[in-house]
């Protein structure tokens, strides 16, 4: 694990300046596994990440920039293959093509609602990208909501993101419960209806509903796979029915699984001791 280089550590960049605004130009990879950027270099803001400035850094794992920070060029957050987590500015205005593709593990990015140019491509081929979070510029940017996107098609990916955005012009849920009809990919769906079922802020019963169908239709699938978060999940949200725990017991009874030991407790303790024995 690397180390933490924090804003006040200067050392390491390439940084050009015209007076008015600073240009991060490259930053040499030192080892540090989480970087926050100074906001300020020589008293002058820092108003651009420029084209390759960290292209192909192997140690970043979480990037947090300034608030001063306007614009990001392409490439400049491209393939570094161990970036997890990206905090954006809140004067983020520009995020160009490709700025953060091919980041294999990118998961969690947070941005600013005001955000004007959105590229389709600032996060393409980053397939693990499920968490997109959001400063409510509206309210100064202290306050952020989160949203799960979808994360295996990236076409699909981009239209949630762009509803995440478009919430905060009426703080409105339509435009992102609309995108689940054309969701295909199994994970997707289950993570989409997962989150909505947890966060319900403006779900209406019929999108109650067909969420709710989603996760109770997976469960089979989810027991063969022995996917126990899955799961799990569905217990939490008490879509696992009395009705059904007998079958999902029998389907899990093949093997030894997490998903079998996991409805035997479960069974036991929503529904009264099973009736079923199983060796474990």
């Amino acid at each position: 694990m690397g180390y933490i280089k924090d804003k006040n550590d200067y050392n390491g960049y390439g940084v050009a300046s015209d007076g008015r605004g600073a240009t991060l130009t490259a930053a040499i990879e030192d080892g540090a596994s989480e970087i926050t950027i100074p906001a300020y270099w020589d008293g002058v803001p820092l108003k651009k990440i420029a084209f390759g400035a960290f292209r192909g850094n192997t140690d970043l794992v979480k990037i947090t920039l300034p608030d001063t920070v306007e614009t990001i060029e392409s490439n400049a957050f491209r393939a570094c293959p161990s970036l997890e987590t990206v905090v954006l500015s809140r004067s983020l205005r520009t995020l160009a093509p490709y700025s953060f593709a091919s980041n294999p593990r990118l998961k969690s990015v947070t941005l600013p609602s005001s955000i004007m140019s959105f590229n389709a491509k600032a996060f393409d081929k980053c397939p693990a990208l499920t968490d997109f979070i959001v400063y409510d510029m509206n309210k100064g940017g202290t306050e952020s909501r989160r949203f799960v996107v979808a994360r295996i098609n990236e076409s699909r990916r981009v239209s949630y993101m762009n509803a995440s955005l478009i919430y905060f012009d009426a703080y409105n849920m339509r435009k992102y419960d609309e995108g689940y009809g054309v969701l295909a990919e199994f994970d997707d769906r289950f993570n989409i209806a997962e989150y909505r079922l947890r966060n319900p802020d403006q779900l209406d019963d019929y999108m109650r509903r067909v969420y709710e169908n989603e996760i109770y239709q997976s469960i089979p699938r989810i027991i063969r796979a022995d996917q126990v978060d899955k799961l799990t999940a569905a217990g939490d949200l008490d879509i696992i029915t009395e009705t059904r725990i007998d079958d999902y017991l029998e389907m899990a009874s093949d093997g030894k699984s997490n998903c079998l030991a996991y409805l035997l407790q479960y069974k036991e303790e929503h529904f009264g001791k099973h009736t079923l024995e199983f060796d474990l």
